[in-house]
């Protein structure tokens, strides 16, 4: 036997012997005191030889103090009381080690803004998080490093992630798993992916955190910020709307004038630098989303243009929030600086009735129009 394996069980052993807080352990222990103390009162010191240069001996001992039919009774149901409850200890490790690994934790990560494959999300999610990984990745580059050439080819990798995620799941019960989300992919493709994982239960969100290069949780505090909503009064009652949400850069307006020519609804932030590390903050403002798109529907908006500066973890928990059958139709853009129009292409979501995504192209503004 390994010296490493002997130095696991005895540390084991001692942990739960010093440490565990189950009546298992509690029997044990105090079966070990009870023969400690019933064993100590029986003893006796024997000493024979020279004593101050005269030989002797000397006996000191408490032997009889108890007598030993009541020792060895006691003894007897001490040794049983161990016996059985190492058993049940052992029982008890059997059953939860049974129950560990009926345990899956699907990591869903989205890549799409680098060529590189970087730091896999599966081994960034956190031990406290128990189960067998299954890792499914969306890969969603054209080896372009985050150029999206042809948005049209990338939908379908998207809708198999959701396909196979609920193969794996058949034959589980729900309670068995845990899901984890995070990725790296463009906004309509990340908002895309919340909308078809809204009846997957709680998501734990992950998001990448640039600063220190790693991946991490929404543990932040939640600083108080939320929405300042402006503009659903002056849409009045037009069937369509943009609605532009800012949460990490501002939405411009000259930049949705070069798309758009409907009424601009806009939530931003009042501190656009402000943390967006924590899943209280996040789930509040999706509520404020959501309040909004009940709104627009209820004014009679019948569409809505979807424009969001964000982090990919708040773009995935605004989707998430989005109810597929009441709110109206939506198309979530894209933004390209470098291009113009700079909302060239969107994605129609499996919402309001319809039942697949499709790439929609930016609609050139009434201004452009009537110039060109």
């Amino acid at each position: 036997m390994r010296w490493d394996t002997v130095d696991f069980v005895i540390r084991s052993a001692a942990g739960w012997f010093f440490r565990a807080r189950n009546a298992e352990s509690w029997i044990f222990r105090g079966a070990v005191t009870v023969l400690i103390a019933i064993h100590g009162a029986n003893w006796v010191f024997k000493y024979s030889g020279p004593i101050w240069g005269t030989a002797g001996s000397v006996e000191i001992g408490t032997g009889g103090a108890v007598p030993n039919g009541i020792l060895w009774a006691v003894t007897v149901v001490c040794a049983l009381l161990m016996i059985g409850s190492a058993v049940w200890a052992w029982m008890r490790y059997a059953n939860e080690q049974k129950r560990l690994s009926r345990k899956k934790v699907f990591v869903i990560e989205g890549r799409g803004l680098r060529d590189d494959d970087g730091s896999p999300l599966k081994a960034a999610v956190p031990d406290s998080i128990v189960g067998a990984r299954v890792d499914l990745v969306m890969d969603l580059r054209q080896r372009k490093d985050g150029v999206i050439v042809d948005p049209g080819d990338l939908l379908q990798p998207v809708a198999g992630m959701k396909t196979l995620f609920h193969q794996l799941q058949k034959g589980n019960d729900r309670s068995d798993l845990t899901t984890v989300y995070g990725g790296l992919t463009a906004v309509p493709f990340t908002f895309l992916t919340g909308v078809l994982l809204d009846d997957e239960g709680d998501v734990v969100v992950m998001d990448w955190d640039r600063g220190a290069s790693r991946w991490r949780l929404l543990d932040g505090p939640d600083d108080g910020l939320r929405f300042e909503v402006t503009g659903i009064d002056e849409a009045g009652s037009a069937r369509e709307v943009v609605l532009a949400v800012s949460v990490s850069y501002t939405v411009k307006s000259e930049d949705l004038a070069t798309t758009f020519a409907h009424p601009v609804v806009r939530m931003m932030l009042p501190d656009l630098q402000s943390s967006h590390w924590s899943q209280v903050k996040q789930s509040a403002l999706a509520d404020q989303f959501l309040g909004v798109l009940k709104q627009l529907d209820a004014a009679g908006v019948e569409r809505i243009h979807l424009v969001l500066a964000a982090q990919n973890s708040a773009v995935f928990n605004l989707a998430r929030r989005y109810d597929k059958r009441n709110l109206p139709n939506l198309v979530v853009y894209q933004f390209e600086r470098a291009q113009n129009p700079k909302y060239p292409w969107g994605i129609e979501m499996p919402v309001a009735g319809v039942v697949t995504a499709r790439v929609v192209h930016g609609i050139v503004s009434e201004a452009q129009s009537q110039g060109g």
